[in-house]
């Protein structure tokens, strides 16, 4: 049995080589922790910033699992993702959700994530 737990250990999925892959991570936890304060928002818009930030997250696996125009299609959208996140995170200021700190912090994750999502993408 602990040969089988070993083995487990040792694979991975081809996204959880990515530094980008952490740096999506960590931007969802982000906005998770502070889902609160995005509840009830005009227009969604912390609806929209989680679907965002998430959405860079999944597209970035996808991505990561095909290769050649396919990998690329997908790292495209997780960039439109996360760039849509960029405006989301300004409405949340906007909007009085976050404090100056907290849009600061997500927003230098998102501009990470856009830049490594971007190379990825080769766009």
């Amino acid at each position: 049995m602990s040969h089988e737990h070993n083995a487990t250990k040792e694979r991975f999925f081809a996204h959880e080589r990515l530094e980008a892959y952490a740096v999506a991570r960590k931007a969802v936890q982000f906005v998770t922790a502070r889902r609160g304060k995005l509840r009830g928002l005009p227009g969604e818009a912390g609806a929209q910033l989680q679907r965002a930030v998430v959405g860079a997250h999944t597209n970035l696996c996808s991505g990561a699992a095909h290769f050649g125009a396919e990998a690329q299609r997908h790292f495209r959208i997780a960039f439109s993702e996360a760039s849509e996140a960029g405006g989301a995170v300004d409405l949340a200021l906007d909007l009085g959700a976050f404090t100056e700190a907290e849009h600061a912090e997500l927003r230098q994750l998102l501009l990470r994530l856009g830049a490594m999502l971007r190379g990825l993408a080769r766009c």
